[in-house]
């Protein structure tokens, strides 16, 4: 399969949404939404066909010494396995390089993970959450 990395800012709200629901992670996504995700991110990169299809996704945060934080890294299913994935993950790692990367890895996504050599912790790890409230009292 033939597809172009790059970190120019030109995927689209509906592009997004159509690659999330490809992998069952919802629907529903709005503009204003993608578009504050996607301004909040110092790095986003995505994969493209050469039809122009969006097929990949990542975003991360980094202090640029001591963390990096993926936000998601999606591949569409019909393009999983031709190295997309790997692709994204090491332009990250090569954006932040010598800064530890921490992934929440949901389901399956463990395995790839561990193939791409990230491990767990020696420690355990929990991952917590905490919905912020609007102004109004109400859950966002």
């Amino acid at each position: 399969m033939n597809y172009t990395i790059s970190n120019e800012r030109t995927v689209t709200w509906q592009e997004f949404g159509h690659l999330m629901a490809s992998v069952g992670w919802g629907s529903g996504y709005d503009e204003a939404s993608f578009e504050r995700s996607h301004r909040a991110y110092p790095l986003v990169v995505h994969a493209r066909a050469d039809s122009g299809a969006l097929l990949g996704y990542v975003s991360a945060f980094s202090d640029g010494a001591f963390t990096t934080m993926l936000g998601e890294l999606v591949v569409h299913p019909d393009a999983q396995g031709s190295g997309i994935g790997r692709a994204l993950l090491s332009a990250v790692e090569a954006e932040f390089p010598g800064v530890p990367v921490y992934v929440k890895a949901l389901g399956n996504a463990k395995r790839f993970f561990e193939a791409c050599g990230y491990r767990s912790p020696s420690e355990e790890m929990t991952v917590l959450f905490k919905k912020a409230r609007s102004g109004s009292g109400q859950a966002l």
